[in-house]
Formats: structure tokens, C-alpha cells, sequence
């Protein structure tokens, strides 16, 4: 049986909050209309983030973010793992090294200036939509045994068991595949670009996965969100405890 690396994860999923957008509400009103676009590859100009031996995949999430078209900033290794422990300032967790999660990531983001606001794919559908008309998202998922490898083709595949949740970059899709961008160095997949085959990235997106995008909240279109509903299920979520 070949010897697979098991790389460091560190992903967690964000906790439920109603107030966050939906990227639905920033898509355009003819969402419905399939795009004319097949095929996009958003490109990463850079030679590839390493998180080294830490769970600091989404720190490197932001930092890969912002690397990718149409952002094109340059970001270090080091910056990855700053925006770490900025997430973890926002978990209410200072200095911890277990993980976070991609809400916080963009929190970062935002308090940096380096995004308006952000929102969230509620489904694979708009996943696709936003790759072809808008740009890249940073992706949470289970990562599985069978990911960790990928092969010739830097093709990984969700079988065997789940080590835990990784967060990265997806930005672009054809009509077969969805591609990524990866923190595991220059010498993981190639110069740490995967893709996934569409029907597995579906299979491991409905299980707690999450994806989210730097959205301007001057272009939502109003029309698609009920405010009624949203403040009914903020005071709800607040009842509950569970908004921090």
C-alpha cells in the first residue's frame, strides 16, 4: 500500500449565523440563464504557499485569496500565518492552534481593508455561477484519505476516511472539473493546484462544506432578500446564543 503524507489541516465549520449574506443576493438578476461561459481559469501568479507543519489552512486560505486574479496581491508564507492568528482573535481563541474557519477568515479580511464584506455559496450551482462570472471563493471541506495524493493529472479523489476539514481556493471549473489552489508547498500536485472531479467536489460540499466570496454591498440586489426573515432569525439565533 503506498505511503501517503498526511499533510496538517485545520479547518472547522463556521458556526450558524443568519446574518451572513447569501452570494445569491449578489448575483445577477439572470442567474437562472445558464452563462454562454463553459470553461474559466482564474490564474495564480505565484509560486505556492506552504503552511508547513501547522493547521493554518485558513490563514493561507486569505493569503491565496488575495494572490489569485482578479486580487493579483502579493502574500508570503508569513502573511498566511499572521491572518491565522488574526482568525483565532475573532474565534475568541488568542494564540490557539487547533483551527478555525473560513467566516473568520474573511473577518480578517474585512478588518483589513482588504475586502468590503463577504458571502456565502449555499449551493454548488452558485459555486459554478460565481467561478464563471465573478472570480475565485475560498472553499471549506472534509478532506479524505484519497485527497491527500493526487495523481498524475493532480486529480484527488474523497475516498476512504475523513482526517478533518481543510480550507482552500477554488478558482475555476470546466465542464468535468473544478480546480483549486492548495497551501502544501510548490512540490504538492502542481505548484499546489488540484482539481476534483464536479460529482466528488458535490458529494463532499453537501456534507458541511462551506464557500465563500468578497462581495461589495453596493451591487446586492435588494429585490432577493426577505429583511423581515433575516431580523427574525438574528433575534432567534441571539435567543439561542449561538452569535458571539
Amino acid at each position: 500500500m503506498k505511503n501517503v503524507k498526511r499533510h496538517p489541516l485545520g479547518r472547522f465549520e463556521s458556526p450558524n449565523d443568519p446574518r451572513d449574506w447569501k452570494l445569491q443576493n449578489f448575483a445577477d438578476s439572470g442567474m437562472e440563464v445558464e452563462s454562454q461561459i463553459k470553461t474559466i481559469h482564474h490564474p495564480f501568479r505565484s509560486k505556492s504557499l506552504a503552511q508547513g507543519n501547522t493547521g493554518h489552512c485558513c490563514g493561507f486560505a486569505d493569503a491565496n485569496y488575495l494572490i489569485n486574479d482578479p486580487v493579483n496581491t502579493p502574500c508570503t508564507n508569513e502573511d498566511g500565518h499572521r491572518f491565522y492568528y488574526l482568525c483565532k482573535e475573532f474565534d475568541g481563541e488568542p494564540g490557539n492552534e487547533e483551527g478555525s474557519n473560513i467566516r473568520s477568515a474573511a473577518k480578517v479580511l474585512r478588518s483589513l481593508g482588504r475586502i468590503s464584506n463577504y458571502a456565502f455559496a449555499n449551493s454548488f450551482e452558485m459555486i459554478k455561477w460565481w467561478l464563471l462570472n465573478r472570480g475565485p471563493l475560498v472553499v471549506g471541506t472534509y478532506w479524505h484519505d484519497g485527497m491527500f495524493d493526487p495523481d498524475e493529472t493532480n486529480t484527488v479523489y474523497p475516498t476512504g476516511m475523513v482526517n478533518g476539514g481543510h480550507a482552500y481556493i477554488a478558482n475555476g471549473i470546466d465542464e468535468t472539473y473544478i480546480y483549486f489552489q492548495n497551501s502544501w508547498g510548490e512540490d504538492w500536485g502542481d505548484n499546489g493546484a488540484f482539481r476534483m472531479l464536479i460529482p466528488d467536489f458535490i458529494k463532499i460540499f453537501a456534507i458541511g462544506g462551506e464557500a465563500l466570496a468578497a462581495v461589495e454591498l453596493e451591487n446586492m440586489t435588494t429585490k432577493k432578500i426577505n429583511v423581515i426573515e433575516l431580523i427574525i432569525n438574528w433575534i432567534i439565533s441571539l435567543l439561542k446564543g449561538e452569535l458571539k
